[in-house]
């Protein structure tokens, strides 16, 4: 599994691959990690999930993970759904990133913290444009978050505006560090 970057993503929900998700059924997953884990597994795996999936969806996912040491999950990929579009010209294939999802992911983290009882390393993406919508993913339980669209909009300084504001929000919630914050509101 290369020896470029710090962990690695299976992308189980890739909008826009041809033949939609197969991934998302819990015996062709079951069939994918045990061939993924035939390998030795030098650094941390994730799964990145759809925020589309339902609860029993995920819960099902959730299963199959324990079986195998799958370390966390990147909650999420972008989303199929047209809800929350102020653009209607948008086409209707493909998947939508930023604000639009944003929702859809903070549930799927809140989910899988409270679920698995913050077992999992969760990486909390979508819809981060500010230091507040990263600090709700981390409450929610994301342990890390991936910025997307809001370093695409914002350019890279943006990076340095969410981590001192996480460190202001920290600050005033009276926590010493993230870790210490991870998935507070679902404790």
């Amino acid at each position: 599994m290369g020896e470029v970057g710090d962990y690695t993503t299976i992308n189980i929900s890739c909008p826009n691959a041809f033949g939609g998700e197969p991934f998302t059924d819990s015996v062709k997953l079951e069939s994918l990690l045990k061939k993924i884990f035939e390998i030795q597994k030098k650094k941390p795996i994730f799964l990145k999930l759809s925020p589309d999936l339902n609860e029993a969806e995920t819960d099902s996912i959730l299963e199959v993970c324990k079986k195998y040491p799958v370390d966390g999950f990147v909650c999420s990929n972008s989303t199929k759904k047209r809800v929350n579009i102020i653009d209607k010209d948008l086409p209707e294939k493909g998947g939508i990133s930023g604000k639009p999802m944003e929702e859809l992911a903070n549930r799927q983290i809140s989910h899988i913290y409270r679920k698995t009882g913050g077992k999992y390393v969760i990486v909390g993406c979508g819809g981060v444009f500010s230091a507040e919508d990263a600090y709700k993913k981390i409450r929610l339980g994301a342990s890390l978050v991936q910025l997307v669209s809001g370093v695409i909009y914002e350019g890279p300084q943006f990076i340095g505006e969410i981590n001192r504001g996480l460190v202001r929000l920290l600050r005033k919630d009276g926590f010493g560090n993230i870790s210490q914050a991870v998935g507070v509101d679902n404790r």
